[in-house]
């Protein structure tokens, strides 16, 4: 069982977790200021009243040697020294555990802050590519369709007329431009979704999670030292107190950081909800006319662009992998430090030293991986582009309309004077149109 493989829907539930468990470290470490506080008022009782006994003691007339006096003044001093012991053992409980448990609280909320900020940007950033993003893509695409099919109707009307034949061609090649580019930009955006929505499920949100799982393991680890050290610093040693202590023990040895959130995750482990899968807007065709779903267009009005695009995203792409094999690198750094400082280390609550490291690995993992998703979309885009330009590698860009075709086609409906429908006519006009092949960004 795991975080990433088990909770993947579980945000609220880990907060609430977080949440808990922030709570429990405050009612702990007011637990052990309190116990600082009454140790060193103990051992300050003591002392007082060893001094008072030791001064009525020597106001004392009568001289003599007596072993009951001797055992009494013995008492006494060892008293004394019992106040001295649990002044120190408070001095000790106070920068010791009770210190490390402070910092550990703090880690603890920075822990959390990290996880819901994390979470948040995923979510956001998942909502941006796969919806936001597409639809106002797609807002986009259905209205330059219907300047698209305005422009071929006010053309297709001119070219029968016979009148400013070439304002309305041009007005046409422009809004079918646009359409085109914006086409290639849809059916790029929507592969970058498909690849996004795959990373988020698969990779990210799971890596979060198991981030998460397993700063909360190492802090469970270090809580665990931090209260055998308090165990230890507090044992008196006596028959009853060590009978407590033994069971203080016994229940500290039950912590096992691995199997800690067993019953956590039993409990609120929900059933993984099943997203429709991204695909390509069929709708957005219906009134267009040689536009294919998921197909890259290479014509005369898109291949300047086609270029210029994969120039950019090959650039990206090398920005991308140069900053993650950066990455990549701090990480390894890190990861060797930690390592390193593990060794020196010689009590078991010295773990809490390196928690705020250990939280900064997990973070540069993070970004690790949101890179390796961010090069794997530019990947597959300029994978996309490379197949587009290769296919016509050396040839001319085909035109989108054959405007020649289209005068001819009219001259000899003027010529022969057939009782042509408008529809034919407008029909025959545009069969110089040539079939471009698509391509999906």
């Amino acid at each position: 069982m795991g975080f990433g493989r088990d909770l993947r829907n579980s945000h609220e539930g880990l907060m609430k977790l977080q949440d808990w468990e922030l709570k429990l470290l405050e009612t702990v470490k007011r637990f052990m200021t309190l116990r600082v506080k009454s140790d060193k008022e103990y051992a300050s009782l003591l002392l007082n009243i060893s001094q008072q006994v030791d001064k009525h003691d020597s106001s004392s007339q009568i001289q003599y040697v007596s072993t009951v006096s001797k055992s009494w003044t013995h008492m006494v001093q060892q008293t004394e020294q019992l106040s001295k012991i649990m002044k120190c053992h408070a001095e000790e409980l106070n920068s010791g555990p009770l210190h490390r448990l402070t910092m550990m609280i703090k880690d603890k909320q920075q822990v959390k802050k990290s996880y819901q900020s994390l979470h948040q940007q995923l979510e956001s950033e998942m909502h941006k590519v796969t919806k936001s993003d597409l639809e106002k893509l797609k807002c986009n695409y259905r209205q330059l369709t219907k300047d698209a099919v305005l422009a071929r109707d006010k053309y297709k009307e001119a070219v029968a007329k016979g009148k400013e034949t070439e304002k309305a061609r041009e007005r046409y090649d422009k809004a079918t431009m646009k359409l085109h580019n914006l086409h290639n930009q849809y059916v790029l955006a929507v592969k970058s979704a498909q690849v996004h929505q795959e990373y988020y499920h698969e990779t990210a949100v799971p890596l979060l999670l198991d981030s998460l799982q397993k700063m909360q393991e190492e802090m469970i680890n270090a809580l665990k030292g931090i209260l055998e050290e308090y165990s230890e610093i507090t044992s008196l040693l006596t028959d009853e107190i060590v009978k407590v202590h033994k069971e203080i023990h016994t229940s500290i040895d039950q912590i096992d950081p691995l199997s800690e959130y067993d019953n956590f995750i039993e409990i609120y482990k929900l059933p993984e909800a099943k997203e429709p899968n991204v695909e390509f807007d069929a709708m957005l065709l219906e009134e267009t006319e040689n536009l294919q779903a998921n197909e890259i267009l290479w014509n005369n009005l898109t291949a300047d662009n086609l270029q210029a695009m994969l120039k950019s995203t090959s650039e990206e792409l090398v920005q991308t992998q140069q900053s993650l094999h950066s990455k990549e690198d701090l990480m390894l750094d890190l990861e060797n430090k930690i390592e390193e400082a593990t060794k020196k280390y010689e009590k078991k609550s010295d773990v809490v030293m390196l928690l705020s490291q250990k939280q900064a690995l997990e973070e540069l993992r993070q970004t690790v991986q949101q890179l390796r998703c961010l090069e794997a979309n530019l990947m597959a885009q300029r994978e996309l582009l490379e197949q587009k330009m290769q296919e016509n590698e050396g040839k001319e860009p085909p035109p989108v309309v054959n405007y020649e075709e289209d005068a001819r086609s009219v001259n000899s409906m003027d010529k022969s004077k057939d009782k042509v429908s408008k529809f034919e006519t407008l029909r025959h006009s545009i069969a110089g149109i040539i079939r471009t092949p698509s391509f999906l960004r």
